[in-house]
């Protein structure tokens, strides 16, 4: 492996030659040692500057010889400056380490700002940090996916859920990665909080559509979380404790590196547990990283996860429990200045068991099992040019398990492999317009059809210096898939591999956008975009009533092919930072669906959603937030009347309602307020905050679902309400609201150590 790496290096030095130096090195925070993206590196009163990468790294090309002022900025730091002499080609990468300083306090260059901002293709991506990600109230913790919802063109399928709706698809059309590890269910509660603890986040990542080559396998979204390194300075922890949880980091320095390690875990298990109160519920997670530096050049670490929601009513005879468990290594070399590797190895696994009625009753088991084998690499070719290729391997395992007493109602083992390579390239055709062409080839063994070529385009012009136009295409293709089903929520999603008898899901997207910054704390994005949706599996019935078990020999038994398509036009405006800072969210959108020959909204489709976050600092000590959000009511099936059934031999009549058109008319359309304030506090060497909030500060009484009860005329109760008992009309449905949250308060406290 050794010479394949030095003849490659061989060939890409040979390649790049050029006239000038290449300064290269890494930025990284002055307290912890964690090193810092999207940092701005410029060579003062030059054009030539770069911003650093997920690894803090950062390559400036072309430098002659010279004296030069190199500066380094970031959001809440204090810019560093440092002279550099360039007589000879540097060896070592630079260690640039910046101090953290309070954000209003912040200097920040626009020219720098404009560096990192002219690199990258922004269409359809939004990057939060932590402060960012804590910035809004939340039902008793910060949470990711509730903050992302927030976002123009990401909604939810109810407000009992995490789950993310992007830009019109599914749910399970989104890649969630965990520094680089697949996580396939990461959600608590059926969905009321994510997996995800936000004390050891270090950056989300959010691609709403149109991304390129070097990710695949879904068709909609990328969510990349990346998790901080953790703290190589010095030992240090941060616990705090809410109505919900409790939770603990803790971190410090480890050789040559460091480690961190995080966990969590709810109690209201155990303190209603006598009372009428009592829910015998809870869930934990524990999520962790460390790493080490073998040389200047060499990085070793490793992530984990292991989270899992646990219920057991012995009343009920009801016992389940789901949970995700990751693991991951990873291997950076650092081969030249301009040559960077990353390599990967993780394992990634889903459970869910369900029981009902103990052994005898009913009892389901399934699993995804996912070993993923993956190599990046990122050529810093040229000022001009930058190249990026790699490949991935998935060895992946899927079981749906299902039986009642002693027999087995459905049974399906499956044994993919999914693999894929990649190149793309980001190149400079003029000052003003880059373009980024890549390619993807997937293989997929479990399909008569192996190989699927999937080709992305981006392009990017600016029309100033301040104000840009995106375009991005795409083909993206989907080989697993949860099982849609248009009338009944899922409250935990199975998922399956698409076999012989179904065709892959596949995806076409265009996007388009301008996007436009005003001085150093405002930018607008306002976005188009059209996507078709073909293949998706949709869960039909068509069991008969003596029918025992449900044919497992192929998907196709279970499943018909629905095709879809979306659309829609989103406007962001976004001040970063000050006193007052947060954003106004708009998104219009359509999500349509095609099924057996009939077209119709999907579950999920909003026409309007608008959403405003404010974070206002009143003093050192002190901040309030607020998040209002009003979006149109989602779809749902309308009952538009009923029908007696008489059965031969049966004591009494049967009422069956009859169905109005699919998703053909909506609830009421949703609004609600949130609101929130933080008190710093320091006691000693301790530093703490305290934390109160209000959701759903007005009770908005937000529909979430309609249902219809079916009363009885032998149960000696007044089912219909009209003061007479047993009439001969309460059998008939009764039409019954089921509200969303109601006004929920809670408090918290942290401490820093």
């Amino acid at each position: 492996m050794k010479s394949c790496f030095s003849i490659l290096y061989f060939l890409l030095t040979v390649l790049s030659a050029q006239e000038g130096y290449t300064i290269s090195g890494y930025v990284v925070n002055e307290e912890t040692g964690e090193s810092l993206i999207g940092a701005n590196v410029i060579l003062k009163n030059t054009l030539q500057g770069a911003s650093t990468d997920k690894d803090g790294y950062f390559v400036i090309h072309s430098v002659y010889d010279g004296e030069y002022l190199l500066e380094v900025s970031y959001l809440g730091y204090k810019t560093h400056s440092e002279s550099i002499t360039m007589l000879r080609q540097q060896v070592n990468p630079l260690k640039i380490e910046l101090k953290p300083t309070p954000i209003e306090l912040t200097a920040v260059d626009i020219t720098a700002q404009r560096i990192e901002r002219r690199d990258n293709i922004q269409l359809s991506r939004t990057s939060l940090d932590v402060r960012q990600l804590k910035s809004i109230p939340q039902m008793a913790e910060a949470d990711l996916f509730r903050t992302l919802q927030s976002l123009p063109g990401v909604l939810t399928s109810s407000e009992f859920s995490t789950g993310l709706v992007i830009r019109g698809g599914n749910t399970d059309q989104n890649l969630i990665l965990l520094d680089g590890i697949t996580v396939y269910n990461p959600s608590h509660v059926g969905g009321l909080f994510s997996n995800f603890i936000l004390d050891v986040v270090k950056e989300a990542d959010l691609l709403k559509g149109g991304f390129n080559a070097e990710y695949g396998g879904r068709l909609s979204a990328v969510l990349n979380v990346r998790s901080r390194e953790g703290n190589r300075k010095r030992f240090s922890g941060k616990s705090s404790v809410s109505l919900l949880s409790a939770k603990t980091t803790l971190e410090g320095p480890v050789g040559k590196g460091a480690w961190l390690v995080s966990g969590r875990r709810t109690y209201f298990d155990q303190v209603f547990k006598g009372t009428d109160l009592y829910f015998p519920y809870y869930f934990y997670d524990v999520q962790g990283h460390i790493f080490q530096d073998l040389t200047e050049r060499d990085r070793v670490s490793v992530s984990w996860y292991s989270g899992r929601d646990d219920l057991s009513w012995d009343e009920f005879g009801l016992e389940g429990w789901w949970g995700n468990n990751t693991f991951s290594l990873n291997y950076r070399k650092l081969l030249s200045q301009t040559l960077v590797s990353n390599f990967l190895v993780a394992k990634s696994r889903f459970d869910i068991y369900f029981g009902l009625g103990g052994t005898s009753g009913i009892n389901e088991e399934d699993y995804i099992d996912d070993l993923t084998f993956r190599s990046d690499w990122t050529w810093f070719c040229s000022p001009e040019t930058e190249w990026r290729f790699g490949a991935e391997y998935k060895d992946l395992k899927f079981v749906y398990s299902a039986g009642y007493m002693d027999s087995t109602i459905f049974d399906t083992r499956q044994s993919p492999v999914e693999a894929a390579g990649y190149v793309k390239t980001k190149h400079w055709l003029s000052p003003l317009f880059m373009i980024e062409p890549g390619l993807r080839l997937n293989y997929y063994s479990n399909h008569p059809d192996k190989w699927y070529l999937e080709p992305r385009l981006g392009m990017k012009y600016l029309l100033t210096e301040d104000r840009y136009l995106n375009v991005s295409v795409g083909l993206y293709h989907q080989f697993m898939e949860t099982i849609q089903d248009d009338y009944n929520p899922n409250i935990l999603d199975a998922w399956f591999a698409v076999d012989s008898s179904v065709t892959p899901a596949s995806a076409v997207q265009y996007v388009a956008g301008i996007e436009e910054y005003f001085g150093t704390q405002y930018k607008v994005q306002i976005e188009a975009y059209y996507k078709t949706m073909n293949n998706m599996l949709t869960f039909i019935d068509n069991r008969a009533s003596v029918d025992e078990t449900v044919s497992d020999e192929t998907l196709d038994d279970l499943v018909d092919e629905g095709d879809g398509y979306a659309y829609g036009g989103e406007i962001f405006l976004q001040k970063e930072y000050g006193k007052l800072n947060g954003w106004i969210a708009y998104s219009y959108s359509i999500s349509r669906k095609i099924f057996d020959g009939k077209e119709y909204y999907t579950n999920w489709d909003r026409r309007h959603a608008f959403n405003i976050i404010a974070n206002y600092q009143l003093n050192k000590k002190w901040n309030i937030n607020a998040k209002w959000t009003l979006q149109t009511g989602q779809p749902y099936t309308p009952i538009l009347g009923y029908f007696v059934e008489s059965m031969p031999d049966a004591p009494y009549p049967n009422h069956r309602t009859i169905p109005g058109g699919r998703n053909s008319a909506r609830y009421p359309n949703y609004h609600r307020l949130d609101i929130g304030a933080v008190r710093r506090f320091k006691i000693g060497k301790i530093k703490g905050e305290f934390t109160a909030q209000i959701v759903n500060t007005y009770w908005q009484k937000n529909v979430f679902r309609y249902v219809y009860q079916f009363g009885s005329t032998t149960n000696g109760i007044d089912d219909d309400s009209d003061d007479i008992i047993d009439e001969e009309d309460e059998g008939k449905p009764q039409l019954k609201v089921i509200n969303g949250i109601p006004i929920i308060p809670s408090i918290g406290v942290s401490i820093e150590f």
